[in-house]
């Protein structure tokens, strides 16, 4: 059976959305009156500042939509994502979801409660993530069931694009999420797909979350075999972690060595209303832009159950450089590139 893989945006059926295309539609579920508001979940992982502007947009496109929305942060903690999405689906029909909108917290994917969602007539929406069972589910399915996400190998694609513009050759801080995360790891594949082959990667794990990096790049620095190495860049998977990481920087008591990391380029990963800014700034010399899924995600599931419309297993929104890569190709030529040194403010 072919597996629908939501890592990379090379994929047959990708499709770039922008917010603002759905119309206003009722959701006609079974049993329920058309005069009703729709019910939408949407279960974030954590409470970082992605997913915090994740929650921000669909707020905004279930105002849009007429969706009464229900949120729930699981704290990257996958029990109590389960738990949480099981009592939903457990609940008396009458307090039941049309659609549960997930971004799953597990590698997994919750493969059995997005079972037990579709056998309850939920449709089942998942977000910013690459998960095995989609294929399947979609074939037994009686309602709605696709994915919405960043293309995660290609951001990571983009990244390494981006390390190469700076470095022929050297070595590079790397700070990204959990080792079990999927973006995580696609991000990572992207990264090394697309970076010189003389770059090498010295790679520190962390939470999603700018006080998590702080925490494990702190914890690094006080090793010995931080001062062994030379570093040429550093690199994160988020804009949060690569922000963790001059703050650890900025803390160092030996001026030398403070000045030393603080001179190098930080690259980021982030939307656009995050990352542009802390480029502009000289804070990151560059960053690779993504968009929110949460809510194309809640138009694409008006439309496929007030309308009937089939939607791709997957659809992909967008992603890209900032600088743009011709743009920052040149800057990094004629040495315009000049990194903030000084503490953040």
């Amino acid at each position: 059976m072919r597996r629908v893989r939501c890592g990379s945006s090379t994929a047959s059926n990708r499709l770039l959305l922008q917010a603002g295309r759905a119309d206003t539609l009722p959701i006609l579920r079974p049993g329920v009156s058309h005069k009703m508001k729709p019910r939408i979940v949407v279960s974030l992982s954590n409470d970082n500042k992605y997913q915090h502007e994740q929650a921000i947009v669909a707020k905004t496109a279930a105002a849009r939509l007429g969706i009464e929305l229900k949120l729930f942060h699981a704290g990257d903690d996958v029990l109590t994502q389960s738990q949480q999405l099981l009592n939903v689906i457990q609940s008396a029909i009458s307090e039941r979801p049309d659609a549960i909108i997930v971004e799953p917290v597990s590698g997994a994917g919750l493969q059995r409660v997005a079972q037990a969602a579709v056998a309850a007539r939920i449709a089942w929406i998942v977000s910013n993530f690459n998960v095995e069972y989609l294929s399947e589910l979609r074939g037994a399915a009686t309602v709605p069931v696709f994915a919405v996400s960043q293309g995660q190998s290609d951001i990571g694609l983009t990244q390494g694009r981006q390390m190469g513009l700076f470095l022929s050759a050297g070595t590079v801080l790397y700070i990204e999420g959990p080792a079990t995360s999927a973006v995580s790891i696609q991000r990572r594949l992207g990264m090394e797909s697309s970076k010189p082959r003389n770059v090498k990667i010295r790679a520190l794990h962390s939470r999603w979350s700018e006080e998590s990096a702080h925490q494990s790049v702190a914890a690094w620095l006080r090793l010995a075999t931080s001062r062994a190495e030379h570093f040429d860049l550093v690199a994160a998977q988020t804009h949060e972690l690569a922000l963790g990481a001059r703050q650890a920087f900025e803390e160092l008591e030996e001026p030398q060595q403070r000045a030393r990391w603080l001179g190098l380029p930080f690259m980021g990963i982030g939307i656009e209303s995050q990352v542009r800014p802390l480029v502009d700034r000289g804070i990151l010399a560059s960053g690779v832009i993504t968009s929110t899924t949460m809510d194309v995600a809640l138009e694409l599931a008006v439309r496929a159950m007030s309308r009937k419309e089939v939607m791709p297993a997957c659809t992909f929104v967008k992603t890209s450089s900032y600088p743009e890569l011709e743009v920052l190709a040149l800057k990094t030529q004629r040495g315009t590139m000049v990194p903030a040194s000084a503490p953040r403010s």
